[in-house]
């Protein structure tokens, strides 16, 4: 319960600081010689220079790679890349989310596998499929996990049903299984 509550608070702080605002949100198709995509059936709608927004991800790739970028997501992403430090995104469904930055929160209703290798990243998807948690002071908390795998030192791993235990080989972890 207190998990839920959490998530909505933070949600709803989320919503209220992006509403109105707008960002690129970059599919990586791959670009031609003359620098444009080659494949602009793709390419996303609505777009200023600030960093807030929301947006449909139509299955798309989506790479995040500015700095202090808050993002509402909206469908489902086949991926979400973030490189960038000090990020936001709230999203509906991710197949993939692999974050490399610092500082990053991660919100999700369901996500399919998470490659976390950054410092201070949060992550709370409502479910997620597999994990693996690199890097330095991460935090996973969802209500069901199917597989949890932690390299990483000084994380915390935290779930409530699906996998039994996490495969741990860091240091100075925290993991609360069911």
């Amino acid at each position: 319960m207190k998990k839920t509550i959490a998530t909505a608070s933070i949600a709803a702080l989320l919503l209220v600081g992006l509403a109105g605002c707008t960002i690129e949100l970059r599919d990586p198709s791959p670009v031609s010689e003359s620098g444009s995509p080659t494949d602009t059936s793709k390419a996303p709608s609505g777009s200023d220079s600030s960093n807030f927004g929301s947006g449909a991800c139509d299955d798309r790739d989506l790479v995040v790679d500015e700095e202090g970028s808050q993002l509402v997501l909206t469908g489902t992403c086949a991926s979400v890349t973030i490189t960038a430090d000090n990020v936001a995104v709230n999203l509906e469904s991710a197949g993939d989310v692999t974050v490399s930055g610092n500082y990053v929160t991660v919100l999700a209703t369901e996500i399919g596998t998470a490659t976390l290798s950054g410092t201070n990243i949060t992550i709370n998807p409502d479910t997620i499929g597999s994990i693996e948690i690199g890097g330095e002071y991460n935090t996973l908390t969802t209500k069901s996990a199917d597989s949890v795998s932690i390299t990483g030192d000084y994380n915390i791993a935290n779930w409530d049903e699906g996998a039994a235990s996490a495969t741990d080989t860091g240091t100075g972890n925290t993991v609360v299984a069911p």
